[in-house]
């Protein structure tokens, strides 16, 4: 068996495959208490999402992950667009028999949360924006960055390094995913995240999330595809309590995404983490985010 054979193997038995009236979705879940729904980003799956939202499973919430169309076991054809994806996770809450949830979508898994709690103000208990996507946009990389970053042998050897060298893998991740920090600082991130047994098997999970890139591949395109022609998503829609965060030293998704919902979206708070990267949920300063999801969550 290969290592991406292997590796996919090791999620499939972490998560289970629902057929629902919108097709095919794979999801997990972690956790007690109110539910919340985690959108992950790109490259990404179930996976990411439970890493991403630890703190919410750890602390009093039950966390429903999805792999979105396109990424591992979720068909592209389950739904394609921001509003499909959209309604396929109303689907999964069907099947699930879950009425009313709190949505968190980070990154490219924005756009699809912000559809969700417009199309669907009345199974939207609040939404959380982190780093998210809600403007056109393209990656921040090259064509032989691009290349690189999509080749086989590339996936393998950044696996071995997650799995082999952590410390430098989170120096590495800070470096790669923050703008403006001095060298001290970004020391001091990765110093953080490594000195705590829970913050460093979450780094290992949200930076292992990217393989096997073949069967996370079509997802990735069908994200970019969408977001570089990404029309106005339906802020004025939103009735749901929605939390809106990005770092201030993101190297990634641009704070105007954060801002510009935030101006649009009535009502909507809007917390910028200093010295928050992309990483954003293992950013020093997220705690008072995280206090305040739960607080959301909970209500």
């Amino acid at each position: 068996m290969s290592w991406s054979d292997s590796l996919m193997d090791s999620l499939d038995r972490r998560s289970t495959v629902l057929q629902t009236a919108r097709g095919d979705v794979q999801t997990a879940i972690e956790g007690q208490g109110p539910p919340v729904l985690a959108i992950h980003g790109g490259p990404g799956g179930f996976d990411q999402g439970l890493a991403w939202c630890r703190h919410l499973s750890d602390s009093g919430c039950e966390v429903i992950a999805v792999s979105r169309p396109g990424y591992l076991r979720t068909p592209l054809q389950s739904g394609r667009s921001p509003d499909s994806q959209a309604d396929l996770y109303a689907a999964v809450l069907d099947t699930l028999d879950i009425e009313r949830v709190a949505v968190l979508g980070f990154s490219s898994g924005g756009a699809s949360a912000v559809c969700f709690a417009a199309r669907h103000p009345d199974r939207t208990t609040a939404l959380f924006l982190d780093t998210a996507v809600v403007l056109p946009y393209q990656p921040p990389i090259t064509a032989l960055q691009r290349a690189t970053f999509e080749s086989s042998l590339f996936i393998w050897l950044s696996y071995q390094m997650i799995t082999r060298l952590t410390k430098l893998t989170a120096r590495f991740m800070i470096d790669g995913l923050s703008r403006g920090l001095s060298t001290e600082q970004k020391k001091a991130a990765a110093a953080w995240i490594t000195s705590d047994p829970a913050r460093l098997q979450s780094l290992l999970e949200q930076s292992a999330s990217v393989a096997p890139r073949a069967y996370r591949k079509a997802g990735w395109i069908n994200d970019q595809a969408n977001e570089t022609d990404l029309g106005p998503l339906p802020f004025d829609d939103i009735t749901a309590p929605t939390l809106i965060v990005h770092g201030t030293n993101d190297a990634v998704v641009p704070v105007e995404h954060a801002t510009n919902a935030a101006n649009k979206i009535t009502g909507a708070e809007l917390i910028l983490v200093e010295e928050g990267h992309h990483l954003l949920s293992l950013s020093q300063h997220y705690e008072p985010v995280a206090q305040r999801q739960l607080e959301l969550a909970h209500t």
